[in-house]
């Protein structure tokens, strides 16, 4: 982000933009817009998905870490400046009310550098206290505070991983929830060979109106599902899954396996992520389907 943006400030004069930042494992399902009821992202005025990893960070050494990298302020009507770190001070209410954030992150484009800057010295420091997952994340929240760029935390921009699975509003969105998640079990059932129903269409073919998904599936677990679906009585079921660690590196390549990619097929039982079945059918389609349509999109001559 940070090389990034060094580069967007010396070519290009935009100066009222917002950037939106997304893991990798990040895959589009809808328009990407916030609630109507949301503020605007303005400078100074940063926003992020509301993660549930709250102020964990504040049991770490934070005064070793800013000894590490402590953060330079200028003092008001003095040419003189203070090292200090903001980010000891402050409480696990501020961090669950403006700093317990995750992608995707909205920042004005005026204050992606001073971020994304303090963001990389303070990386380094956490993960050694923490080397772990999430440490960066953790380093983000710190950098945010010593900016003093608080967050507006939203909820509903991103499904699939690290939160719960979308809330259906009536009974249409439900039975829309249901049919969806059965009819792709069904192309999978009665795929032929390097085909499967849909598979051209992109992820958006997964999911029949009125239900509509949040803008982003984040696909970092392990989605699993049985066919035949529902479970038939006496019947063995046959369990497919996707995981992103699972698919070749080179599944995009032209020159790879021309075939469909189809979900995994396990041999063993496989449990349903966070609970819900059809969501767990529909992540697999969205992400199988995403891939499909990419590479025929890619390849197309």
């Amino acid at each position: 982000l940070h090389h990034w943006v060094v580069d967007f400030l010396e070519k290009d004069d935009r100066r009222d933009e917002a950037i939106v930042l997304i893991d990798p494992d990040f895959l589009f399902l809808n328009t990407f817009e916030f609630p109507e009821d949301a503020p605007p992202v303005l400078p100074g005025k940063p926003a992020a998905a509301k993660y549930g990893l709250g102020g964990q960070f504040l049991e770490f050494n934070l005064t070793r870490i800013c000894d590490w990298v402590p953060f330079t302020q200028s003092t008001k009507g003095s040419l003189e400046s203070k090292k200090s770190c903001p980010f000891v001070s402050i409480t696990n209410k501020d961090v669950n009310q403006y700093y317990s954030a995750g992608p995707p992150y909205v920042i004005h484009i005026q204050d992606v550098l001073a971020l994304s800057k303090r963001w990389s010295e303070l990386v380094p420091p956490t993960y050694d206290e923490y080397p772990l997952l999430y440490a960066e994340m953790f380093a983000y929240s710190m950098a945010a505070a010593d900016l003093n760029l608080k967050h507006q935390l939203i909820k509903g921009l991103f499904s699939g991983c690290m939160t719960g699975w979308p809330h259906t509003r009536g009974k249409d969105e439900l039975g829309a929830l249901k049919q969806s998640a059965k009819n792709y079990v069904i192309s999978i059932e009665k795929q032929t060979k390097g085909h499967a129903d849909g598979d051209g269409e992109g992820a958006s073919s997964c999911f029949l109106p009125p239900l509509s998904p949040p803008p982003f599936l984040h696909y970092c677990a392990r989605y699993s599902f049985t066919t035949p679906y529902p479970p038939v009585e006496n019947e063995t079921p046959t369990y497919h899954f996707f995981a992103k660690r699972r698919v070749d590196h080179d599944i995009l390549d032209c020159s790879h396996d021309p075939e469909t990619f189809e979900p995994f097929i396990s041999q063993k039982k496989e449990s349903v992520e966070g609970g819900s079945k059809d969501w767990n059918v529909l992540t697999a389609c969205a992400v199988v389907r995403a891939i499909n349509f990419a590479k025929r999109k890619g390849c197309e001559k």
